[in-house]
């Protein structure tokens, strides 16, 4: 290897050992489908971007912790089964560690302390479609330039300890095992989007309102709530975007106290839906959706003079509009269209 040379890419390789001598000055590596089972890093190398894939690897080695520089770290389909997080704990300059797509069923920190110089620039942090089954928030609160939290994809049936971060913006936990959570002592006032699809919810995480008082983006797709439990959506003040598609819904109660005062798009498609009342809609900017449901009736009037946008394609019934006219105008043109729907027969 010329050390003129700034990137490295080994692909398709039965390469089983990678040595990098101190003082290299290449500033990316990059390795997939591999063989590669045993990696050594020296002192004082330029290396900005690490990438692994599809390799023999069964740990993350320990040497990436002399990588000064790096900036980015993704290790994907590998072998690798557990993570301690403290070898890149003091990675000055890290910003992306992208674990997704391994075998890892253990994280964890040997070190388990909080302080400036641990974690000082990881911003995006990726673990889905791994084998975790359970998550200790406590694990992220020295990473005080996180952003990002990508744990979907997983076996997650228990979600542990305070999520505490000044900056995070986004969680997703969509595609695991949840039933419950407890929220109560998160701290997280810059989160703004939360994916909670694909899960077992039946009733919504404990001090959701209060804890995630500031999102606006929240998924409950394909989940099992209960109508009693939405009520407690109407208190979210800053929320604009709400999906609820794939809960097996039958009745949904739209009213000041389940529909945010500033929400701009509900999904309830694809529930079992046979009725619609939509008497209040706090602003003209909110658009029902009301897709693939069962729904045969619409009584015009009792629908709000705020409603400006309604879907209701798939449906028995289907009097989808989108129009910014007065309620004068939409009533004399609305079309409402019959179907026969075999699943709600």
């Amino acid at each position: 290897m010329q050390q003129m040379e700034t990137t490295v890419t080994v692909s398709g390789s039965t390469l089983r050992s990678f040595v990098l001598e101190d003082n290299a000055t290449f500033c990316t590596l990059g390795f997939e489908k591999t063989y590669l089972s045993d990696m050594t890093f020296g002192t004082n190398c330029r290396v900005k971007s690490l990438k692994i894939a599809h390799s023999k690897l069964d740990h993350l080695p320990e040497s990436v912790d002399k990588l000064n520089a790096l900036e980015s770290l993704t290790l994907s389909h590998s072998l690798v089964q557990a993570i301690d997080l403290d070898v890149v704990a003091e990675l000055p300059r890290l910003i992306l560690l992208n674990l997704s797509r391994n075998r890892i069923h253990s994280l964890y920190d040997t070190r388990d302390t909080v302080n400036e110089l641990r974690f000082p620039m990881l911003a995006d942090l990726y673990l889905r479609e791994n084998k975790l089954k359970s998550i200790n928030m406590y694990l992220f609160r020295s990473m005080q330039s996180l952003t990002r939290i990508d744990l979907s994809h997983n076996n997650i049936g228990v979600v542990s300890g305070m999520l505490v971060s000044d900056k995070l913006v986004s969680l997703d936990l969509s595609f695991n095992r949840l039933f419950e959570i407890d929220c109560c002592e998160w701290v997280v006032p810059m989160l703004r989007s939360v994916d909670f699809n694909d899960n077992r919810f039946q009733v919504l995480p404990k001090c959701l309102e209060q804890a995630l008082g500031n999102v606006s983006r929240l998924a409950f797709d394909n989940n099992s709530l209960r109508p009693d439990e939405l009520f407690r959506f109407g208190r979210m003040d800053n929320l604009q975007l709400l999906t609820l598609s794939d809960n097996n819904l039958t009745h949904v109660p739209l009213n000041k106290r389940t529909i945010p005062r500033n929400l701009t798009y509900l999904n309830l498609g694809n529930n079992n839906l046979r009725d619609l009342d939509v008497s209040y809609v706090p602003s003209k900017e909110l658009h029902i959706d009301v897709n693939s449901n069962c729904i045969r009736n619409l009584e015009w009037n009792r629908v709000s003079t705020n409603l400006t946008k309604l879907s209701m394609v798939g449906n028995p019934l289907d009097c989808s509009f989108f129009t910014s006219s007065s309620r004068a105008d939409v009533k004399s043109k609305l079309i409402c269209i019959k179907h026969k729907i075999a699943n709600c027969d």
